[in-house]
């Protein structure tokens, strides 16, 4: 499994990867705070870039390339995708969550001849392909069991008159998830 984006959506597909028995979870972002707190939580390896991802994930598939590839970076871009895309293997998944400013600002280009020959799936996804009814008391359970991390992602609370400060902090990738706290 390869992950792009390191932030609170991220680090939370570096879970879910984990939960699902994934054996290896690659973890892509430059901010090495990021990186080193996906390994704290399930990332069997990170990497800096897409370039890095593709060899690596090569390197330990033996050839074929990662099973499933989640996109979560904060703006998708064709970059992106096409260096997520080069990760994927045969028969893999590629899941999109990341979004643009604008509709049309994110487009990418599908290499159809490629999605063919190596059977790629791509899947869009929002708020995880949740079904709230299921999927939150189950979340719950797990986080009070201590198998679902979620207290660590916040690293930083801010009060209502730091909200600017907190949005320049998350665009800057200073934090895994910054909290808006109504109390302080």
């Amino acid at each position: 499994m390869v992950v792009v984006g390191l932030g609170g959506v991220g680090v939370n597909a570096v879970q879910g990867a984990a939960h699902a028995g994934a054996l290896t979870i690659i973890g892509v972002d430059p901010v090495a705070m990021k990186r080193e707190f996906a390994e704290s939580v399930g990332a069997t390896h990170t990497v800096a870039g897409s370039g890095e991802a593709v060899a690596l994930a090569r390197q330990l598939s033996r050839g074929t390339g990662a099973d499933g590839v989640v996109v979560t970076v904060g703006k998708m871009s064709a970059e992106v995708y096409a260096g997520a895309a080069a990760c994927l293997g045969k028969a893999g998944t590629l899941v999109l969550t990341a979004l643009a400013d604008r509709p049309g600002e994110g487009d990418v280009s599908l290499g159809g001849q490629l999605a063919t020959v190596f059977e790629h799936r791509i899947q869009g996804s929002l708020f995880g392909s949740c079904n709230p009814f299921r999927d939150i008391p189950a979340l719950l359970r797990l986080h009070e069991e201590g198998r679902l991390e979620l207290d660590r992602l916040i690293t930083r609370r801010y009060s209502l008159d730091e909200v600017n400060q907190g949005y320049r902090d998350q665009a800057a990738g200073v934090t895994i998830r910054g909290l808006l706290d109504h109390s302080r």
